[in-house]
């Protein structure tokens, strides 16, 4: 079985994931993976789907188009590279950032995060109310601390790319934040 990616999204509706599951189901193709969000009102989806020798990509793709072109919604399909490997996982930490809402915050994030080759495996922006005028940004990422990068060197780097912007900063082994979040 070939796999490939299927990304949806569009204004947000009842129906988007059974008209899309349906589709790649109708042709003999298995969703192996997904993820699915909402922001302001806009579905986003990324699914990994296997699909058999005889059905095609452009099949697929003619198939997603026509389903999903009356909803307005957009889908891009490509072909995944099974001979392609990720980059070996490191150590699992979250990071949380608190500040003002301001453009820059998340440039400076990512930008400190990737000169030490942290991989990005999860990521959530909010705006929230803050408690004098204005909203704030909350930022939550899941990375991945290459081997050899000392967790305290990635927390010095967040420090000084956030310390100008205003922002919080806190770094915790994921371990050690699943257990005191813990419900």
């Amino acid at each position: 079985m070939g796999k490939f990616a299927v990304s949806v999204m569009g204004h947000d509706r009842p129906g988007i994931l059974a008209a899309v599951s349906e589709t790649v189901f109708g042709l003999g193709c298995n969703i192996e993976d997904v993820t699915q969000t909402i922001l302001q009102g806009e579905f986003a989806a990324i699914m990994i789907v296997a699909r058999p020798p005889e059905v095609s990509l452009a099949q697929v793709d003619t198939a997603l188009r026509e389903r999903l072109a009356p909803m307005d919604l957009g889908v891009f399909v490509r072909p995944l590279d099974e001979g392609w490997q990720p980059s070996t996982p490191g150590e699992p930490f979250v990071l949380t950032t608190r500040g003002k809402d301001q453009p820059g915050n998340i440039a400076a994030v990512t930008r400190a995060l990737a000169h030490l080759g942290c991989n990005v495996t999860q990521f959530r922006a909010v705006l929230v109310p803050a408690a004098q005028e204005g909203e704030e940004m909350v930022m939550i990422l899941e990375i991945d601390v290459p081997q050899g990068v000392h967790h305290r060197v990635v927390r010095a780097a967040l420090v000084q790319a956030c310390q100008p912007l205003g922002m919080e900063v806190s770094l915790q082994h994921r371990d050690v934040f699943e257990n005191i979040h813990r419900v």
